[in-house]
């Protein structure tokens, strides 16, 4: 599921392009057959069907963001499945005149120390991470 990789008719997608049983073997390191497994589990499971044949992979900018002359922050909260988490990051960014391009959170029931990444069109300046962090929910901040 974190990469997004749909199970359909028998076979693998990374969205529309068909991926290899046995490239995904390796990139598990395990054998082909256990995928094939996998994907045949899945397909007879009607609810694991419904979820894996709707996957789709999604573009991360954070990891180009400075290539690209974008910012980014992560954001670490001190439990992700608090409300109101992104809410403040997005109005501390508007308060500071700093438009956000992406937002991306972990999802924190798969994920262990879940985070908020946020792409901004911007490199973000230093005075914003005290203004963020003044948030009684969030842990720590980083600035990309």
């Amino acid at each position: 599921m974190e990469y997004g990789l749909k199970i359909k008719n028998g076979k693998i997608y990374c969205n529309d392009i068909e991926q290899d049983m046995s490239s995904v073997a390796d990139s598990c390191r395990v054998d082909a057959r256990v995928v094939k497994s996998a994907v045949e589990n899945i397909e007879r499971d009607p609810h694991l069907c419904r979820i894996f044949s709707k996957l789709k992979s999604t573009l991360h900018l954070g990891l180009v963001a400075p290539e690209l002359g974008f910012g980014e922050i992560v954001v670490e909260p001190f439990d992700a499945k608090d409300s109101g988490i992104i809410y403040w990051v997005a109005e501390t960014m508007w308060r500071n005149g700093i438009s956000i391009r992406q937002a991306i959170g972990d999802d924190p029931d798969f994920t262990y120390n879940a985070k908020l990444y946020v792409i901004t069109d911007s490199p973000i300046p230093p005075n914003v991470i005290p203004e963020i962090k003044k948030s009684e929910k969030i842990k720590g901040v980083t600035i990309y």
